[in-house]
């Protein structure tokens, strides 16, 4: 039978914590280094688009099989160091977090079912109460250091970052016209919006020389129209708006068009993947922004977690696998999942 697995919890979310002030060398039990190859698995098909193949493409130029060993190596020695850390630190689980490993645990391995599909890969009750456990443990660690790393982050940085990973935008966004139907009774056709006539109107408008910025602060006010689904930038007084560049509420597509956008050029994009119209400036950003401080915090929230993991991904490079002899080999691995 071939396996297949749910993720419960990722590999990125289990594997940080704080590195051992000195090299060591510890053993990885085989439960939890099954787990770990399931979640290196998992990973391995997220790049791989799916399940297809997989074992006959490369996996960032490595064959599937020795990618995930690697990946599981790896993630062995980050655990292990995390594990060292926690025990060094005088930290410990409060009874409140203990009562939710129990009931986290019970939920999921029993009620819901998952340890039918993870006890077919060597994994057991204890190992995934382990995997809950380590979590915990990073959460605390994480805790302990947040307020350190968020007063080591500069201007400059901050600055850097928000340039990086985010875009300063104006827009009006419009949706797609309904079609009206030719049966459509008088109350239906009064009723009906052309929305089409909605966006060429504001594009006329701006053609004719008007600001952006001003007609996005008039959508902004006016409620009628944001009834009909149109929308504009305008937020906190201002006509911009900062978006992640990796934003799930934006396409794909519009993404794209904003990265490749220059600075100060109106741009109308049809965005038909989220069936909308929309008329677009990107600015460049200055610290000076007045919009900065409604979103310092969330922007310094993701560096410390940045920063975070940066720190971790040098964790466990030091760190030896004292049973490593007696891990899975790379083809035992791709037999994992009947294939040999």
């Amino acid at each position: 039978m071939k396996h297949t697995a749910k993720v419960l919890i990722t590999a990125g979310a289990i594997l940080l914590g704080a590195i051992p002030a000195q090299a060591a060398e510890a053993e990885i039990s085989q439960g939890m280094f099954a787990w770990l190859t399931v979640e290196a698995y998992n990973s391995a098909c997220s790049i791989n688009g799916g399940t297809e193949n997989l074992w006959e493409n490369e996996i960032e130029g490595m064959a599937a099989e020795d990618w995930i060993l690697a990946e599981a190596k790896n993630s062995a020695k980050k655990y292990l160091a995390v594990e060292e850390e926690f025990a060094q630190s005088g930290l410990s689980l409060r009874a409140s977090e203990e009562e939710t490993i129990d009931e986290t645990l019970e939920r999921y391995w029993n009620e819901l079912g998952y340890g039918r599909y993870y006890e077919d890969f060597g994994i057991g009750e204890d190992d995934f109460r382990d995997v809950l456990t380590h979590s915990t443990k990073i959460s605390i660690l994480y805790d302990e250091k947040k307020a350190e790393l968020e007063e080591a982050i500069t201007q400059e940085e901050l600055t850097s970052y928000i340039q990086e990973h985010t875009t300063l935008l104006e827009y009006i966004s419009v949706p797609y016209s309904e079609e009206l139907d030719e049966d459509a009774t008088e109350e239906e056709k009064a009723a009906w919006t052309d929305a089409d006539a909605i966006y060429n109107g504001y594009r006329d408008r701006l053609e004719e020389g008007e600001s952006l910025a001003d007609l996005v602060e008039e959508v902004g006010a006016d409620e009628e129209l944001q009834t009909l689904g149109v929308g504009s930038s305008w937020q906190y007084e201002l006509p911009d708006v900062l978006f992640w560049n990796d934003s799930s509420q934006l396409s794909e597509e519009f993404r794209a068009a904003m990265a490749e956008a220059e600075p100060g050029t109106i741009y109308y994009f049809d965005d038909a993947a989220q069936s909308y119209q929309i008329i677009f400036m990107t600015e460049e950003f200055s610290p000076d922004w007045e919009g900065l401080d409604y979103y310092r915090d969330s922007i310094v929230s993701a560096m410390t977690d940045q920063a975070f993991l940066d720190e971790m991904s040098s964790w466990g490079e030091e760190m030896e696998l004292a049973n490593e002899a007696d891990l899975p080999t790379a083809q035992e691995i791709r037999a994992m999942w009947n294939e040999e």
